[in-house]
């Protein structure tokens, strides 16, 4: 079986969307299956250079085709439209019957549009219900924007078009599985994978991290509907310990909000804001920390439709986590058990629960045991498997 994955995304990318693609893609490889990965080129580095971003050798398994775009033309921007074009003609060039495997709804839309003549089965992977989404773009982003109904329409036709098309489909959450469901009704070669995170061979329990002040750490992206803002103001009931932010990115709007915060509110000499680092290095961070924070507000998408990578990630560095208690968490973590879960949007509730960790040594080895030891059920070699079987079944 071959496996086609086009990714319309520049090469690195150190967004989460960047990490996942590329981690799915090497570990199908590194599981025996020939994998094409399409991405846009967009760096001058050698491929080998930027896998080892990712803690990534070269594999013979894995080919990543970076395709030249068009940029932007007066009033025009070219780059999503050559991609997608030039995306399609290296899919019909390839070995027919090779499956092609994306988390791109337009492309698996265009795809699936060609009818007998596609090049091969297309399996969907849904990280959202992307109408949802951008309903609420407006409060996720911070931007205030007014979703156009139209597009929200055209969005939904899109989902339902692939819901019922695809050879496979993928949910990264039970919710966003019940969502499709609810909206577009049941169907067959259903399957919920969730994100992953790098499980290394030989690794040994380290224990709870030492170091004065504690360091609390969060690490992702700074868009408002993750929840920085209510870990910063949290910091304010937690007077003993040092808030790392590994992520966002400097100049740019969310990290001046966030920057701003702190200093407003007296914590700026206890706040870093590391910035993004490459992904290979974020495991370090996170090894660092006494508490990793995953404080997501509640929205309609982070309520059931969100998987996160740093979760699954601070898991594998068996660190006590303290989340947002929501129902797409809770598919993965419990409280008491492998995480403190605590209402969405609390900054009180969020600094009690940190400081409980702090305070309670026997609890915070229990809760980081717990999640270290179940965190290989979320490997990305587990999530290609579970993929691979489904890619099995459609070709």
């Amino acid at each position: 079986m071959e496996v086609l994955i086009p990714a319309d995304i520049r090469f690195p990318l150190e967004r989460a969307n960047g990490v996942q693609i590329l981690k799915t893609a090497a570990a199908l490889a590194r599981g025996g299956t020939p994998t094409t990965l399409f991405v846009r080129q967009t760096d001058p580095r050698p491929t080998e250079e930027i896998l080892a971003l990712y803690g990534l050798v070269p594999d013979p398994a894995l080919v990543v085709r970076r395709l030249p775009v068009l940029h932007r033309q007066g009033a025009f921007t070219l780059p999503r439209a050559t991609f997608l074009a030039r995306t399609v003609a290296a899919a019909m060039g390839a070995r027919r019957g090779a499956v092609i495997y994306t988390r791109d709804l337009q492309l698996a839309d265009l795809l699936l549009g060609l009818g007998p003549v596609a090049p091969g089965p297309v399996v969907y992977e849904a990280h959202a219900v992307e109408s949802v989404m951008y309903a609420e773009r407006g409060t996720l982003y911070g931007t205030g924007e007014a979703p156009n109904p139209r597009k929200t329409r055209r969005l939904a036709k899109r989902e339902m078009r692939v819901w019922r098309r695809a050879a496979g489909f993928i949910a990264t959450t039970a919710g966003i599985r019940d969502s499709f469901v609810e909206a577009h009704g049941p169907r067959e070669r259903l399957r919920v994978i969730p994100n992953g995170c790098d499980v290394p061979d030989g690794r040994t329990f380290a224990g709870l991290a030492s170091g004065e002040p504690p360091r609390v750490v969060y690490a992702g992206q700074l868009y408002p509907w993750k929840g920085v803002d209510v870990l910063v103001e949290a910091m304010a009931h937690v007077p003993e310990a040092r808030l790392v932010i590994v992520g966002g990115i400097d100049g740019e709007s969310d990290t001046l909000r966030v920057r701003a915060l702190a200093e407003s509110a007296g914590l700026g000499g206890r706040v870093d804001m590391a910035g993004t680092v490459p992904q290979a290095q974020v495991a370090a961070a996170l090894g660092s920390a006494a508490v990793v924070a995953v404080p997501f507000l509640y929205t309609a998408m982070s309520e059931r439709h969100t998987s996160p990578i740093k979760a699954f990630e601070a898991m594998a560095a068996g660190r006590p986590i303290v989340a947002s208690d929501l129902p797409s968490t809770r598919e993965f973590l419990r409280h008491d058990e492998n995480a403190l879960l605590v209402p969405p949007g609390d900054p009180a509730a969020l600094g009690a629960a940190i400081r409980r960790l702090l305070q309670s040594p026997e609890l915070a080895l229990h809760i980081a045991r717990t999640a270290y030891e179940e965190a290989p059920r979320f490997s990305w070699d587990a999530r290609a498997g579970a993929v691979r079987e489904l890619l099995d079944e459609v070709r």
